[in-house]
């Protein structure tokens, strides 16, 4: 009887194992994606609530961001407000007695252009919290 040529078997053990480990540094990692997402959408309703128009305080306490959600295989923060005036505040020109009291927030004015200026105002800070994430990340075990 003769023994065939060239028969070389290689068998990974333990590869259900090694695949949950994948599926619970998945869930670390989409963790932490969350976190850091979720605190930066605080610090956009904080910008924002700093920089829109103030009367009687109505539209700045409607203002409010949710926590980050996972939408197909994104992470998305939702924010603004329900107030019907909103939109013509943020595009109209003009600033009030309580508005002009209000102190400028990391560079910008509060008024007009409330939401796009809180959003220019923390673009960098969107460049840290992807470090932030991409650090902690690395550091898991």
């Amino acid at each position: 009887m003769s023994m065939p040529k060239d028969i070389f078997s290689i068998e990974w053990e333990g590869l259900d194992e090694f695949n949950d480990m994948l599926d619970e540094m998945d869930k670390q990692h989409e963790k932490i994606i969350m976190e850091e997402m979720t605190t930066f959408g605080m610090l956009a309703e904080e910008g924002t609530k700093a920089l829109v128009h103030h009367d009687e305080g109505t539209l700045e306490d409607s203002i409010n961001f949710d926590k980050a959600k996972k939408e197909g295989g994104s992470v998305v923060v939702r924010g603004g407000t329900n107030v019907a005036y909103a939109l013509r505040r943020h595009e109209e020109p003009g600033r009030g007695l309580g508005t002009l009291a209000k102190p400028i927030w990391r560079g910008y004015r509060p008024g007009p252009k409330y939401m796009e200026n809180a959003i220019k105002a923390i673009d960098k800070d969107y460049d840290r919290m992807n470090e932030r994430a991409l650090n902690r990340i690395m550091e898991l075990k």
